[in-house]
């Protein structure tokens, strides 16, 4: 039967793809082609919607991470590490969000992401995929360490 709580896990990995992907596609415009990522060019589109894609879809698995959680507390696990996973999901989608307004901003402004404020941007996405992986590593902590809504018994494991 579908279980609503794996829902979350089956869609985490489509943010991480499209997110780390228009970080490597804007990282391309700025050192390889000494672009402007607010420039109505093809790239420039693609680096964008891949932006706002993963954005979306983080949001989406967000929603179903809220769901699975209360499963999770339900079940008896200690509700500490998941919130703590919740908190860097919520900042992980406000850096991406903010930064695919700042983009969106520039583009219909007509104002220039390139040179040092492209590097900026380009700055800030990196943390914003640093802060993702780390988001990552702490959901996969809790199915591989704890056996969040995959353990068939709860496990009382305390995180280091």
């Amino acid at each position: 039967m579908f279980k609503v709580e794996h829902v979350h896990p089956m869609l985490v990995h489509f943010p991480i793809v499209f997110l780390l992907t228009a970080a490597v596609i804007d990282a391309l415009i700025i050192f390889i082609h000494d672009g402007d990522l607010s420039a109505r060019q093809c790239l420039v589109r693609v680096g964008l919607a891949t932006l706002l894609f993963g954005t979306a879809f983080a949001v989406i698995a967000a929603v179903f991470g809220d769901m699975a959680l209360d499963i999770a507390a339900d079940k008896g696990f200690d509700k500490a590490p998941l919130e703590e996973h919740a908190g860097l999901a919520g900042l992980t989608i406000a850096v991406f969000g903010l930064l695919a307004l700042i983009q969106l901003v520039a583009i219909w402004r007509g104002m220039r992401l390139s040179g040092k404020y492209g590097r900026i941007f380009l700055g800030a996405l990196s943390l914003g995929c640093l802060l993702l992986i780390v988001t990552a590593y702490h959901g996969g902590d809790l199915v591989y360490k704890l056996g969040v809504n995959v353990a068939t018994t709860v496990v009382k494991v305390t995180p280091p």
